[in-house]
C-alpha cells in the first residue's frame, strides 16, 4: 500500500507559469523517500502541497489511499520538520515537544509519557527544562525531531533540516535520522539539496529539476544509469565528467589527443552528441595499455583518495579519482585510461543514448599504472 500517490500534480502561483509540472509518484509505507534538486526546482513546493500548507493547482494528492486534496494540514495525521526547526523561544524543550499533543488535548500524565519517551530516544532528557537558546544547533533539531515524533503520525515530512549545521554534525546526524526512521517503521518524506544526504538515506529518491521529474528510484539505480545529462552531473561527487563529443571510426573524439573507442554494441551511425565519464572510471595506466596523456592542473589529495584535475582541451577540464595517496605534482604528464564500456553517451538533447555496464555494489581496481615510488 503507498502512503503517499501524488497524481498529476500542477502548482502555479499566477495560472501561467508551473513551479510544478505533471508529478506521478507513489510513495510506499515505511519508506524513506528523499526529493532532491537544484535551489528553486518545485522540491519544497511538493512538501508543503503533502503536508496542506500549499494549494494544490491541478491533480490528486492520497494518504493511505485516501483523498486528501483539500483536507486542512491537521487532517492529514502526518508532522513536519522544518529548516530553521520553529521551536518557541520562551518554552522549554519539554514544553515544546508537547506543544502538539496539548492541542490534541491529550492527558497530561500521556503527554509526559511521550516526551520523556522521545527525549530518551534522542538523547534529551538532560535538557528538557532548558529553552532552544541553551542548546547547540544539533540538539535543537532534535528537539524539532522529538515533537514530530510525538504525534505518532505514520508520515514525517523534513524539509531540509540539515542544512543549518556544520559539516562534521550534519554526517553524523544523517546517519542517526535513518536509524530512527527503520526503528519508528514511519514513511518519511525528506527535501534536500545535498546529493550526498539523498544518496546515503534514501530508499529511493526523485530527482527535480525546473519543477519537473528527471528520474525515480534507488540510489545506486541513479547513480549508474542516470536518464540525461543533468541527472548524470547532478548525482555524483565528483560530478560526471561530460565533453562534447564526434565520432569517427568507432571512435569518440575529444580532442586532437583524447579519443576513446567506442563500445563494441553501440552503433557508430547514432547522433551522439556528448560524453559522460565518472571520474572513478578514469584511471592510471600502464605504458601499454594507455588511451592519451594528461596534463595535470590540480591535485588534491583527500587521505584516502587523490582527485586528479587534466585539461582535455584548452577550454575543459577533467577529474579523475584514484584510490590511495600518490605524489603527483602541477605539470607532470600521466598515462591515462578509461574502459569503453563505463562511458555514457548523450544526444544533443542531453538524453542518455548509451549508458555504462556497471552494475549496483560493483567493485573495480585501480591499476598500479605508476612506479611505486610515485605512491606517498
Amino acid at each position: 500500500m503507498s502512503a503517499i500517490h501524488l497524481v498529476n500534480i500542477i502548482k502555479s502561483y499566477d495560472g501561467k507559469t508551473k513551479v510544478v509540472e505533471d508529478i506521478n509518484v507513489e510513495i510506499q509505507e515505511g519508506e524513506f523517500f528523499v526529493l532532491v534538486g537544484p535551489s528553486g526546482c518545485g522540491k519544497s513546493t511538493m512538501l508543503r502541497m503533502i503536508a496542506g500548507l500549499e494549494d494544490i493547482t491541478e491533480g490528486d494528492l492520497f494518504i493511505n489511499g485516501n483523498k486528501a486534496t483539500s483536507l486542512l494540514p491537521h487532517e492529514r495525521n502526518l508532522s513536519m520538520v522544518f529548516q530553521n526547526y520553529a521551536l518557541y523561544p520562551h518554552m522549554t524543550v519539554e514544553k515544546n515537544i508537547t506543544f502538539g499533543l496539548y492541542k490534541q488535548k491529550l492527558s497530561k500524565s500521556e503527554q509526559k509519557k511521550r516526551c520523556d519517551e522521545a527525549a530518551e530516544m534522542l538523547g534529551l532528557t538532560p535538557y528538557l527544562q532548558r529553552k532552544p537558546k541553551a542548546l547547540s544547533g544539533g540538539q535543537r533539531q532534535r528537539v524539532a525531531l522529538a515533537r514530530a515524533i510525538v504525534t505518532q503520525s505514520p508520515i514525517c515530512l523534513m524539509d531540509e533540516p540539515l542544512s543549518n549545521l556544520d559539516a562534521k554534525l550534519r554526517t553524523k546526524m544523517r546517519s542517526e535520522l535513518r536509524q530512527l526512521q527503520r526503528l519508528l517503521g514511519i514513511t518519511m518524506v525528506y527535501v534536500t539539496h545535498d546529493q550526498t544526504e539523498a544518496m546515503t538515506m534514501a530508499d529511493r529518491m526523485m530527482i527535480l529539476n525546473h519543477g519537473q521529474i528527471q528520474q525515480v528510484g534507488k540510489p545506486l539505480e541513479i547513480y549508474n544509469q542516470p536518464n540525461n545529462e543533468f541527472v548524470a552531473t547532478f548525482i555524483g561527487a565528483p560530478p560526471m565528467n561530460v565533453a562534447n563529443m564526434k565520432v569517427i571510426d568507432h571512435t569518440c573524439v575529444l580532442s586532437d589527443h583524447i579519443t576513446i573507442p567506442l563500445p563494441h554494441d553501440v552503433d557508430p551511425t547514432a547522433s551522439y552528441a556528448k560524453i559522460g565519464v565518472r571520474a572513478e572510471d578514469i584511471t592510471l595506466a600502464s605504458e601499454n595499455d594507455y588511451l592519451f596523456t594528461g596534463e595535470i592542473v590540480n591535485v588534491e589529495i583527500l587521505g584516502t583518495e587523490t582527485l586528479l584535475t587534466f585539461a582535455i582541451d584548452e577550454k575543459n577540464q577533467w577529474l579523475a579519482k584514484l584510490n590511495g595517496q600518490w605524489d603527483i605534482q602541477i605539470g607532470e604528464k600521466v598515462p591515462l585510461s578509461i574502459e569503453s564500456h563505463h562511458i555514457h553517451l548523450f544526444d544533443e538533447h542531453g538524453q542518455t543514448m548509451f549508458q555504462s555496464k556497471k552494475k549496483a555494489v560493483s567493485s573495480y581496481q585501480v591499476k598500479d599504472a605508476l612506479p611505486k615510488e610515485k605512491l606517498l
